[in-house]
């Protein structure tokens, strides 16, 4: 007997506009947005969050359907000693190159970006592009061999933290530069031409966000 498919909420959001709330918010600041009262723990275990972590560091996490879209999102909201600290979201079914034209055509709004780095892991298979030093939009290849000539978004994971309010340790970007290797734009793209899926990223960064690409990297065309 076939189990009954797990039918998610709907958040009524599209990958474009969580990214531009990363941006212009630095993290999921209102409760209200994911259809809560705060952020408490208890406000989210009745929202039917579940918890993963212990009692000095932990998450609490529910996937979500978007609307209009076949991808879903997994928002997670991250407490230390018990206090809320910051958020972040894994994605499926999103491929990056897209969501990232979407999101400069829908809301024009390429110019929120001011720097943008490109990071790979050893095997090509995923990395993260480091965006205004503090968000980290992860992506990989993912599925079967079709799928994996293109690059799909998994996640977006901002520096931010609360209380404080900034991003002095910069816990996530600095997990990119210890685990994977920066390349330029241009050099990647000379280096690994025939690799299409990061051919297309490399094209679709320069081509949506030829003012966050620093002017350094001319120089290694």
């Amino acid at each position: 007997m076939k189990k009954p498919a797990i039918i998610h909420p709907v958040l009524h959001a599209s990958i474009s506009q969580l990214l531009y709330i990363f941006l212009t918010e630095k993290y999921i600041s209102n409760p209200e947005f994911l259809g809560l009262r705060n952020f408490s723990a208890a406000e989210l275990a009745r929202n039917s969050y579940e918890i993963a972590g212990d009692s000095f560091y932990c998450l609490y996490e529910k996937n979500y359907n978007l609307a209009h879209s076949n991808s879903s999102a997994t928002i997670k909201n991250y407490f230390c000693n018990g206090e809320f600290i910051s958020n972040g979201v894994d994605f499926a079914r999103g491929r990056i190159c897209t969501e990232l034209t979407l999101f400069c055509k829908k809301r024009n709004a390429s110019t929120l970006v001011n720097s943008i780095e490109l990071f790979f892991n050893e095997s090509l298979g995923f990395g993260s592009l480091v965006i205004n030093k503090f968000l980290d939009l992860r992506f990989g290849k993912l599925g079967n061999e079709k799928r994996r000539k293109k690059f799909h978004l998994t996640g977006i994971s901002t520096d931010f933290e609360l209380p404080s309010g900034g991003m002095g340790r910069q816990v996530n970007t600095y997990a990119v530069r210890a685990t994977k290797e920066k390349i330029s734009f241009y050099r990647a793209l000379k280096k690994f031409n025939d690799e299409p899926a990061i051919r297309e990223l490399v094209m679709c960064v320069i081509k949506n966000f030829p003012h966050a690409i620093s002017p350094v990297e001319g120089l290694e065309k």
